[in-house]
């Protein structure tokens, strides 16, 4: 079995190509805004015309995320919808998905599967992905937009670590504020500055977003890469199958850096554009956008670490989420 990914360099033609019986209902376009000080983010002109075509279909549409796991300028809300308009994304409504805090979620059936609440306002997705490097995933694209993505903050750090976070004395103030906000009174202060209890805590990780401080350690190293990008795949088949398949996937492979658009400072794309892809089909899309920009870069694009970037996309293909064998339709 074979599935279809079309390829262009012109949005244009991407978008004349979207099935726009696939989608029904209120669609979410679930993008990435990019991080303060990031410059090579979607380009949000890509965006706006996605937007513009499926308003013009009658489709009730907003551009939608979830707020990051660590401090930034989208830790919250407030500063993550600033940070979108700051960044050109001022066009269309901005749904954030899981609230001002993060803790607006919903349970997946999988395993500590949570997402963000608003998820469940939305019928049908098209998951706009920029593809790029990433230092424990391999690269960044339509799986870790869709799967990480959508995770609530909760969910982020179920996916990157079975560890609580632990708290670094030589950074608290102990000001408290963890304490104040941990639902089940995991924290605790004592001589050094606070303390987690992790055989209470239950992984909300409010106490990440509110320290000022940033003494809370995130537990990045908790998952191996393996264990992160399967995880990644199951939130991803947990969220398809409550949009019961109304997906449609888009991978931009411009501006494609070695690190992730959650970098907050400048990077130099590592290689030249390549285009746009276009598929129903995730396992499909992935495949070929690692096909094409390993050909574009001769194969300098998986060296860049040592992570197995073909991993998502075997894992996904055995639960059945598509196929690696693509037949690549060129538009011109």
């Amino acid at each position: 079995m074979t599935d279809e990914v079309i390829f262009s360099k012109e949005i244009e033609k991407i978008i004349e190509n979207i099935d726009s019986s696939k989608l029904s209902g209120k669609i979410g376009i679930k993008t990435h805004f990019g991080e303060e000080g990031n410059e090579t983010y979607l380009n949000p002109k890509l965006v706006k015309a996605i937007y513009e075509k499926l308003i013009s279909l009658d489709f009730e549409v907003a551009l939608i995320e979830c707020n990051v796991l660590y401090q930034g300028s989208r830790t919250d809300k407030k500063s993550h919808i600033e940070t979108a308009k700051k960044h050109g994304f001022d066009f269309a409504p901005i749904d954030i998905l899981d609230g001002q805090d993060g803790k607006e979620e919903i349970h997946l059936e999988i395993e500590k599967g949570r997402v963000g609440k608003g998820l469940q306002k939305y019928d049908s997705l098209v998951v706009l992905s920029h593809f790029k490097g990433h230092v424990a995933a391999g690269f960044g694209g339509a799986f870790k937009n869709l799967g990480m993505g959508l995770g609530s903050r909760a969910g982020k750090l179920a996916m990157h670590s079975d560890v609580s976070p632990s708290i670094s004395s030589e950074k608290c103030i102990k000001c408290g504020d963890c304490i104040e906000n941990c639902d089940v009174e995991a924290i605790r202060m004592a001589q050094n500055g606070a303390v987690i209890d992790s055989k209470i805590c239950i992984g909300c990780a409010m106490c990440i977003a509110i320290c000022k401080e940033k003494a809370v350690n995130i537990p990045w190293g908790g998952s191996t890469s393996k264990e992160l990008q399967e995880k990644i795949v199951d939130y991803s088949s947990a969220i398809i199958n409550r949009m019961n398949q109304r997906l449609v996937y888009i991978n931009v492979l411009k501006n494609i850096t070695e690190d992730c658009d959650c970098v907050g400072k400048p990077m130099q794309p590592m290689m030249e554009d390549v285009g746009i892809l276009l598929s129903e089909d995730p396992v499909a899309i992935e495949s070929a956008s690692l096909d094409l920009v390993d050909e574009v870069s001769d194969g300098h694009f998986k060296e860049i670490n040592s992570v197995d970037n073909r991993l998502k996309i075997n894992y996904a293909e055995r639960l059945n989420l598509g196929t690696r064998n693509y037949q690549l339709k060129v538009i011109k």
